[in-house]
């Protein structure tokens, strides 16, 4: 046995067992996935809502975008840093029901002050689920295979997307006939609730009940060994704020290249998600149930694959000692999914744009799984809570918070025409994606300075 191979065993042995550990991945991955179905659920609902409560397109982008990010990024810092000491698990199924019961509230609103205001609720229940379950992980797995359970639990945010359009659609075409149903009218408490509604309150259920499976969920850090251990990363005690900012100052260039460029990726990301459909049937006349469908399907596909393809090879270009290999593969992503977030919503039959979605979408997706590990990589593990929410923060206030209503600002102000839309896609989606590429390539060589001072002998890249 080498030198190397007996490190890796000795540092192996400090995290749980592998079934276990990717069991934890798995379910955390069903509850990324269902925290997507309900974030993106109004995106499917868009039509129905806006016609039973009257609202314009920037007040539908306001449910889908700006109340839901105003808690779920400025909570997300606050939540990151109770995961640095405290018990992640109970955060997250704190979390979990929160956003459950406020989506199941959502179902019973009647007016647009009570649907802005219960979206509030759900961004910030959802707020608890990605700072927790990062800094969950790498007290789950050893750093030099991160990169591939990180990209396989945040798979639930392109399953997620895919099920809310493919399997949204069809949840809502039972909504309807349930709604059509005789007798529905005096059904007690719910009884002649609109069918947009009763999605609304299934999927609250659901996830409510999905909350019990946290309590098989550890938090490592009441292991003995773990506390024990010598790596610092899994030490409980976090670094205080002047530490932290100390350490952002010193690689601002780094940390500010890859937030940065991944907030333009999140905006072009979110925008595209919300608008998709609206754009298929607008332009091409396609019924929401078609466009839901497809749309739905291509989301899958190239988000499962983008994801998968991104941490798998990110983890064997560091195995084969390439340094920094997650924000190069960032780099990659953004690289290819540019040209055809230009070019899709310009083309001129859905089944060409559809097919033009794919690598941006896969290239979007590749985006997310590697930067999300490349932070995993560059922060000790005393800061990376807060550090993953200052980071969701920045992706998310810019993503979520801007792009929806970027998209109808420009549709309902620049051009004034709603058919008009694909031009708003184009110039938001596309941009923003070069944008992003232009900058994390700025802060690449700064990213692996950083990974080479904070080497060790069980730490290559």
């Amino acid at each position: 046995m080498t030198d190397g191979d007996a490190r890796a065993s000795t540092d192996n042995a400090d995290y749980p067992k592998p079934a276990y550990a990717w069991y934890v991945v798995v379910l955390m991955m069903f509850f990324y996935v269902l925290s997507f179905m309900d974030r993106q659920i109004i995106a499917v609902l868009i039509e129905p809502i806006k016609a039973d409560l009257a609202l314009s397109d920037v007040q539908i982008s306001l449910l889908g975008g700006l109340s839901f990010v105003l808690f779920y990024s400025t909570m997300g810092v606050f939540v990151g840093r109770l995961a640095d000491s405290l018990n992640r698990p109970l955060l997250i199924a704190a979390g979990v029901f929160i956003w459950s019961l406020t989506t199941a509230l959502c179902g019973l609103a009647g007016k647009f002050w009570q649907l802005l205001f219960l979206r509030m609720g759900v961004g910030l229940g959802e707020s608890a689920l990605l700072p927790s379950t990062l800094s969950l992980l790498s007290n789950y797995f050893p750093p030099q295979r991160l990169a591939t359970p990180t990209s396989v639990f945040l798979l639930g945010a392109p399953i997620g997307i895919g099920l809310s359009f493919a399997a949204g659609g069809y949840i809502y075409s039972v909504a309807q006939d349930i709604a059509a149903a005789p007798g529905w009218e005096d059904v007690f408490f719910i009884g002649g609730s609109a069918a947009w509604k009763i999605v609304l309150l299934f999927l609250g259920v659901v996830g409510m009940l999905m909350t019990l499976l946290m309590v098989t969920v550890r938090e490592p850090r009441n292991s003995e060994r773990v506390v024990a251990s010598s790596n610092p990363a899994k030490l409980a005690e976090p670094a205080s704020m002047g530490e932290v900012g100390r350490y952002a100052r010193k690689h601002w260039l780094a940390i500010g290249g890859l937030y940065l460029g991944m907030a333009f990726i999140s905006l072009a990301s979110y925008s595209q998600a919300f608008w998709d459909i609206t754009f298929l049937t607008r332009t091409y006349g396609w019924d929401a149930s078609t466009g839901s469908y497809w749309y739905g399907m291509v989301q899958l596909f190239a988000g499962l694959m983008g994801m998968l393809t991104g941490g798998l090879v990110a983890d064997r270009m560091t195995k084969s000692g390439v340094v920094g290999a997650s924000v190069v593969m960032v780099i990659v992503g953004s690289g290819l999914a540019a040209p055809f977030a230009l070019m899709y919503p310009l083309a001129g039959t859905a089944s060409t744009a559809l097919w033009l979605m794919v690598p941006a979408i896969f290239g979007n997706n590749m985006c997310f799984a590697c930067a999300a590990s490349g932070i995993q990589r560059m922060f000790p593990g005393t800061m990376l809570g807060l550090a993953a929410g200052i980071y969701f923060f920045m992706s998310n206030a810019i993503g979520i918070g801007i792009g929806p209503t970027a998209i109808a600002a420009f549709t309902d102000y620049l051009f004034e025409d709603p058919s008009q839309i694909r031009y708003s896609l184009t110039i938001v989606g596309g941009f923003s994606r070069v944008i992003a590429f232009v900058l994390v390539i700025a802060g690449l060589k700064a990213y692996r300075d950083l990974l080479r001072s904070l080497e060790s002998p069980d730490r290559h890249s």
